[in-house]
């Protein structure tokens, strides 16, 4: 067992994975020790992580990027990193990521494919013609965080594009602006040329197109 201030992490080798049970509260400075315990394992020929958060009590709202970005190291050398909980706290800090992350609500799931449908036989599914289908407030609270995480990326997205238009449009008002400023200069120097012109100095002004 290693104690990392208020971080019990417990770290064990299982059927070929990596296990990393985490516990207590975890805070945004904890964060980089715990990346990095990841490459000296990967260096060892480790190729599968599981971290276990369901016992985590409270946790920064910087660490479920730091695990985003650990993600896509880790994908990098060939390896892969999945996450087991289902308490709100690690819920709530995991709700924009939930499409990006592979999350498991136990150690059962992660080998019975899955995991919503698992959690429904798990909870008691009851399918008849009068009542359809019935589940467990958890598990419709589950699913509702993941079509959340869904819905907000998509958000993101939606927003990220509407303000390269919004610059675009910018940009637009911007350049008819100085248009309008350089054709009225332009006439400012016709009209300053026409003297020049009527005492035969120069053949003849610019036109305007």
């Amino acid at each position: 067992m290693i104690r990392s201030e208020s971080l019990d992490i417990q770290l064990e080798n299982r059927n070929g994975s990596v296990w990393l049970t985490l516990s207590g509260e975890f805070h945004n400075e904890q964060a980089p020790a715990l990346r990095d315990k990841f490459l000296p394992l990967v260096n060892d020929g480790c190729r599968s992580f599981i971290v276990d958060m369901e016992g985590v009590t409270a946790i920064g709202d910087s660490v479920a990027t730091m695990f985003l970005a650990l993600q896509s190291t880790l994908k990098g050398k060939d390896c892969d990193i999945k996450f087991i909980f289902k308490n709100d706290v690690v819920c709530r800090a995991f709700l924009p990521y939930f499409n990006l992350v592979a999350i498991f609500p136990d150690a059962e799931s992660l080998t019975k494919g899955s995991v919503i449908i698992d959690m429904l036989k798990r909870s008691g599914k009851a399918m008849t013609r009068k009542t359809g289908f019935r589940i467990s407030r958890s598990v419709a609270l589950f699913g509702l965080i993941v079509l959340s995480g869904w819905l907000l990326t998509l958000a993101y997205i939606i927003n990220m594009q509407n303000g390269r238009i919004q610059q675009q449009h910018s940009e637009i008002m911007e350049m008819g602006q100085w248009k309008a400023a350089a054709e009225i200069d332009l006439e400012k120097m016709r009209d300053r040329l026409k003297p020049l012109e009527q005492l035969g100095i120069i053949k003849e002004a610019p036109k305007k197109e």
